[in-house]
């Protein structure tokens, strides 16, 4: 193989070496921000609670959505590596060799004396080109760093998630505030709230003390009680088709017509009904104009 050959393979698999370790370097740092951030937001409980089967290890889904995740944003950021044209790179670094690199790399399989010299004088120049220049080792080293720093955070989080972690309460409030998925809709309609109303058949039925309930029928210790009012006029009201058989109050037994308006206890009955016609007359009399005054 030529010799300028070689020489550009070997710069060339040395560059995308480094671009590799970027490569890992960046999954890492996203894998141990993703995972600490999950730990944070209780996710595991959620987990827990969407599957709701023991059976499944919801403690490794955490890891390996974090990883999923880490492996689609590594190579998000590293999308172009592939595409990036080791020849162009080289003389964008170094521009003495602009042209001349390119021109010697596609005459490559010719001989003669001007592309011998061409070739030697590229092969001079890319003696001072390695990947350490190409990728600036303070790059590597401060991705290195990050990458120490994210994955111990991630691992004290880790080891003590009730210290780190938001109650998963917490969590699902300030997700429906956030999205308002979850939160039931309060702009109910005349006819949303009758249409609710009509279909509730079973309230009331366990025996809570509370009333509720169709609006002509509520529920008190478990006994339906109706609540029917009929219209009237002016301040009274008429009574009409009433059922006795859903009226669940007892009834106090009826107080003698000879005494109505003489405002005396059960005690005096026996008294007044020992007056004569023409007493109880005059008893009853007195009543009634002392009602109009």
């Amino acid at each position: 193989m030529d010799e300028l050959m070689e020489k550009i393979l070997k710069l060339q698999s040395d560059y995308f070496k480094r671009k590799q370790l970027l490569l890992i370097l960046d999954l890492i740092s996203i894998f141990s921000i993703f995972y600490a951030i999950f730990i944070i937001l209780s996710a595991g409980f959620f987990l827990d609670k969407f599957f709701n089967d023991p059976r499944i290890p919801t403690g490794i889904i955490l890891p390996i959505i974090a990883f999923i995740i880490a492996i689609m944003g590594a190579f998000f950021l590293h999308r172009n590596d592939r595409k990036i044209k080791f020849n162009f790179l080289v003389e964008g670094k170094y521009p003495e060799l602009k042209e001349k690199l390119r021109t010697a790399y596609d005459n490559i399989s010719e001989s003669n004396v001007i592309v011998d010299s061409l070739k030697s004088l590229v092969l001079n120049g890319l003696a001072i080109v390695s990947s350490s220049t190409l990728i600036q080792g303070s790059v590597v080293v401060t991705k290195i760093i990050l990458v120490i720093i994210f994955i111990s955070a991630a691992t004290i989080i880790s080891l003590n998630p009730d210290k780190y972690s938001i109650p998963p309460d917490t969590v699902a409030n300030n997700f429906k505030n956030l999205t308002g998925i979850g939160n039931e809709n309060t702009n109910l309609s005349i006819g949303d709230i009758n249409s609710r109303l009509e279909n509730t058949e079973n309230v009331g039925q366990n025996g809570s003390g509370n009333i509720f309930g169709k609006p002509k029928i509520a529920s008190i210790e478990g006994k339906n009680i109706d609540l029917t009012l009929y219209s009237g006029q002016d301040t009274g009201f008429e009574v009409r088709d009433t059922s006795q058989a859903s009226n669940q109050f007892i009834k106090s037994a009826a107080f003698p017509v000879d005494v109505l308006g003489s405002n005396v206890s059960d005690g005096g009955y026996s008294t007044l009904m020992q007056k004569t016609e023409s007493e109880k007359q005059l008893i009853n009399q007195y009543a009634v104009k002392r009602s109009t005054i």
